[in-house]
């Protein structure tokens, strides 16, 4: 099937007979063709053509239905219409005869929301309703019974993390499968179908349409063509960027912090190596289809305020990549599970935007083993990301970035090949790059200056971090908006007083920097005098 490696694992799996209990998760409520959902696919393209007596399915607010209403009919004949008045009912009063079905004749269940069935709480937080549903669940997984009639049971979720742990215990038999969202070609497919049956306007080719709807599904692409029609405007650029901001923020906003820089490498004062070696071994790389240069992830240690969230901005915007923050105010719950599901939501929603840019701040106090104290939710969320982050089909596609001044406090599992494999050092800029960052900083905010050489600031500012040669520069504008309202001018004399006012307040820059050092393996991103010292560790 063109669409469909979960379709393809789903049919494999059963005619195997390794199970006949599956879960798909995530993208479930998509298109799975142009225009056909998962369970009407799964029926003509699987079910129908191998003679399934009974299609049924059943959520808790909708209750049971069949496909047809010969299929209700062969069903009260099993169960004697014992369960006719019970379609309504909750799964412990329904599941016995649905059990009884499913071993006498050859029946598909789709059972949808079975995150509401079955939560993803400790066993001992379960109500007695969802213990009984749960038990019923795990014991079709392993039913030879339902195996030989030739049965199958297929239920859905939103997220994975929401759905109780046990059902995956390997004591059973239930088949997780992840539905993705479509990639370029299947975007592009689904795109020049809606082209074909609409008159919508477009100022983008369907090629670029495709490009720009990474991420969506096709139901939130099939949504801008709406929208589009319905307010009477093309299909632009302008338009799908707009649209798609909302429909990611609205799906993901409350896990993902999504970064839309606007700032290039030539905002950037300084860092000439590193933006060097970002521009040869991940954006020309991953624009030319050759990943095998990119690192898998990228480390950026050194002092606070040297510009590492700046230069990650930078990097967004210089690639054109997606690019989102984890933040893990969003994702930490307070009750039971939600953590991990939202995590879980994170990663998902971050693999989603690729070829993305996922950044960590301060990866050192945000992952952690963590300690017996907090449930193992650190631990269950560390471990997650370990296995994320070193999935070597991510390379080139998705590119974690961290940050932090405390490398030392990283765990090494985090720090090894094949993780955030390059780790680069961003450390207190030379006095040339001091000397750059003055003029870009100036020009960053528009202000007025006569100042052509910014030397003699640089020589005076030797231990300063970029952030605060920013701090000078906007100390000098209130200098001289205090000094002439109407027409202030940055001076020679007014950056020389700032300069002298403000000083530098980073604390442990020597410390910091020592573990930049200590953890860089590359000298060619070094500055000069560095080499050296680093040569001698």
């Amino acid at each position: 099937m063109a669409e469909g490696f979960w379709y393809d694992n789903f049919a494999n799996k059963y005619k195997s007979g390794m199970t006949h209990e599956f879960l798909l998760h995530f993208n479930v409520r998509d298109s799975v063709d142009n225009f056909r959902g998962i369970e009407r696919f799964i029926y003509e393209e699987f079910l129908k053509p191998r003679n399934f007596s009974i299609v049924a399915y059943y959520d808790i607010s909708r209750g049971l239905r069949f496909l047809e209403p010969g299929m209700q009919r062969e069903f009260n004949k099993i169960t004697s219409n014992v369960a006719s008045n019970l379609f309504m009912a909750p799964p412990s009063k329904i599941f016995p005869f649905i059990d009884s079905a499913l071993k006498n004749t050859k029946m598909a269940f789709f059972i949808d929301h079975i995150e509401k069935i079955i939560p993803s709480v400790d066993i001992g937080s379960m109500s007695m309703e969802e213990r009984m549903s749960l038990i019923w669940l795990s014991e079709w997984s392993v039913n030879g019974t339902i195996s030989s009639a030739g049965s199958v049971i297929v239920m859905m979720a939103d997220n994975l993390a929401g759905v109780s742990r046990e059902i995956l215990k390997s004591s059973y038999r239930v088949e997780p499968l992840l539905v993705g969202l479509p990639d370029e070609n299947q975007r592009l497919e689904y795109i020049s179908y809606l082209l074909e049956k609409s008159s919508l306007k477009t100022k983008v080719t369907p090629q670029e349409f495709a490009k720009l709807s990474s991420g969506l599904s096709k139901n939130a692409i099939k949504d801008i063509a709406l929208r589009a029609e319905a307010e009477d405007v093309p299909v632009s650029f302008e338009f799908i960027k707009e649209k798609k901001q909302s429909i990611l923020n609205k799906e993901y906003g409350d896990v993902l912090e999504f970064i839309y820089p606007e700032i290039g490498f030539e905002n950037i004062g300084g860092m000439e190596k590193v933006k060097n070696y970002l521009l040869k071994n991940v954006v020309e790389p991953v624009k030319k289809g050759d990943l095998r240069r990119v690192p898998m992830g990228i480390l950026l240690c050194g002092p606070s305020g040297t510009g590492k969230t700046l230069l990650v901005n930078a990097l967004a915007k210089a690639s054109g990549f997606n690019c989102v923050k984890i933040d893990m105010s969003r994702i930490l719950g307070q009750y039971v599970g939600e953590s991990e599901k939202n995590f879980k939501k994170c990663l998902l929603g971050a693999q989603s935007q690729q070829p993305v840019i996922v950044f960590v701040d301060e990866i050192d106090t945000t992952f952690r083993r963590g300690e017996s104290g907090d449930s193992g939710v650190s631990r269950n969320i560390f471990s997650e990301f370990l296995q994320f982050t070193g999935n070597t089909n991510n390379r080139g596609k998705i590119i974690f970035i961290a940050a932090t001044n405390r490398p030392d406090l990283l765990d090494v599992a985090l720090k090894r090949a094949g993780r955030f494999d390059k780790k680069i050092p961003i450390l207190l800029p030379e006095k040339e790059e001091r000397a750059e960052i003055f003029s870009v900083i100036i020009n960053k905010y528009g202000f007025l200056t006569d100042v052509t050489d910014f030397m003699p600031f640089a020589e005076l500012t030797g231990k300063y971090t970029g952030a605060e040669i920013e701090s000078v520069v906007r100390k000098a504008y209130e200098i001289a908006c205090d000094a002439n309202p109407e027409n202030p001018v940055l001076t020679e004399r007014v950056l020389f007083d700032a300069i002298n006012r403000c000083k530098p307040s980073t604390q442990q820059v020597e410390l910091m920097t020592m573990l930049a050092l200590k953890e860089c393996e590359d000298m060619d991103l070094l500055p000069e005098k560095y080499v050296e010292c680093l040569e001698k560790q």
